[in-house]
């Protein structure tokens, strides 16, 4: 399936990329998301323990050192368990136990009040989120300055925890997504799908025109095609009458030639008028064979088997018709080719088939996968090897046939190329056989 030419392969790689790019940035924006709201939360249990600590502290008496257990967190009594506390006081700085021997990594003191939150490293390696306070206690406003730490380990684990918990769940529902997409495109590119069969029967000849029960997206498209078609069917309507009356412009030159050859004739010039005669003969050949090729249309629906029984009793009723036994066996089933075509394709190779047949003829047909072969046999002498290549040539007419015009066979050949098919004339034992070949007209689904 090429990418170019597959509507349907372009729409799911767009739909696939689009939501595989939109699934990343999702990623990513949860992810940061999360991250926002983990610090937030840190930030808001700093700002309690700072409280908390602040409680602890005697306001209306002298500073003093805070106690040990100041904070109400068995954690502060445990060296590097992750939670400190740290707090100066007149130019001393007292530490929670779990500080053991280190000090948190404070920057410039904060102004009375303001509450400032800034990172830095710890003991054991510790990378640290920590509030920083600075208040005022006591009648004489004492300044105390005080720090909350925790460790950020908890807030990496908690975000390696979420993305991988979010990296399966983005990959279901990107895999979803892409299937409901690939859903939706073949949704919406099922009416195309009708539109080709659509199309497929206006060439079959099964239907005139596209119309206009067609989806608004391609109704133009539609109507365009009926335009065109509209403007093809005039033309052919157009030509085939100028070739008509042209033809008919014709027939009193050539019967005024042909009185001319008679008075010749009469007046004892026989070699002149034998000769206006034979040109007169072929221009009307001519012309007969170029109006019956205009009447070639490469459309319609034929139901072989009522065409050739109709074949058959034509040529019983000939002069040779009664001598010769004609055989029908064809299928019933349709064709795609003109009904009018076919009875002049089939007639003429009929038709020559009696003239040449000894006691027989036979029309029949194989079904050929795609194609219906309709065959006609005879009994006769067949076709000389040498003039099998050109015995569909125009105007040709084979040295054992002094009654064919050379027309008749080369129509056939035209009608059968326009329509799809082939033509295969075959010398056998028995005779004769040509086989002419059409696309049978099967039910669109």
């Amino acid at each position: 399936m090429s990418f170019r030419r597959s509507l349907r392969l372009r729409l799911s790689l767009a739909a696939t990329f689009a939501i595989a790019a939109a699934l990343a940035v999702s990623g990513v924006v949860l992810s940061a998301m999360f991250d926002r709201q983990v610090n937030r939360l840190a930030e808001i249990d700093l700002a309690e323990r700072a409280v908390i600590l602040i409680s602890g502290l005697r306001l209306n008496t002298p500073p003093e050192a805070p106690a040990d257990t100041i904070g109400g967190d068995p954690r502060y009594l445990r060296p590097f368990s992750g939670q400190y506390w740290q707090i100066d006081i007149v130019g001393r700085s007292y530490r929670s136990q779990s500080l053991w021997d280190a000090v948190l990594p404070l920057g410039p003191r904060p102004a009375p009040g303001e509450s400032r939150i800034t990172t830095g490293p710890g003991p054991d390696g510790q990378a640290l989120l920590i509030l920083d306070r600075l208040i005022l206690v006591g009648a004489a406003r004492v300044p105390v300055r005080v720090s909350v730490a925790l460790d950020r380990r908890s807030f990496t684990e908690a975000q390696s925890l979420f993305a991988r918990d979010l990296v399966p769940f983005l990959a279901v529902l990107g895999g979803l997504l892409i299937v409901t997409s690939f859903i939706q495109v073949a949704v919406g590119l099922r009416p195309f799908r009708r539109i080709r069969h659509q199309v497929a029967r206006l060439g079959t000849g099964d239907m005139p025109r596209l119309g206009r029960d067609m989806p608004q997206e391609v109704q133009p498209l539609a109507q365009e095609i009926d335009d065109l078609l509209d403007e093809r069917d005039a033309r052919i309507e157009k030509a085939r009458n100028r070739a008509a009356d042209l033809a008919h412009t014709l027939k009193t030159p050539l019967q005024a030639l042909l009185g001319e050859a008679g008075r010749l004739r009469a007046a004892g010039q026989s070699v002149p008028a034998l000769a206006i005669e034979q040109i007169v003969e072929t221009i009307r050949l001519r012309i007969d064979h170029e109006l019956g090729r205009d009447r070639i249309a490469g459309q319609g629906t034929s139901h072989p088997e009522r065409i050739a029984r109709g074949v058959a009793d034509v040529l019983r009723r000939t002069a040779r018709g009664g001598a010769v036994e004609i055989l029908v066996a064809v299928e019933p089933r349709p064709i795609r080719v003109d009904p009018q075509d076919l009875a002049e394709a089939l007639g003429s190779l009929a038709e020559n088939a009696l003239r040449h047949a000894r006691s027989r003829i036979a029309i029949r047909s194989e079904a050929a996968g795609p194609m219906l072969a309709l065959i006609v046999e005879d009994d006769g002498p067949g076709i000389p090897e040498s003039q099998m290549d050109f015995v569909t040539a125009r105007g040709v007419s084979l040295s054992h046939d002094p009654e064919g015009d050379g027309l008749g066979l080369a129509l056939a050949q035209e009608i059968v190329s326009t329509n799809g098919g082939m033509l295969v004339f075959e010398n056998r034992a028995g005779g004769l056989c040509v086989t002419m070949t059409f696309p049978m007209a099967q039910p669109i689904v």
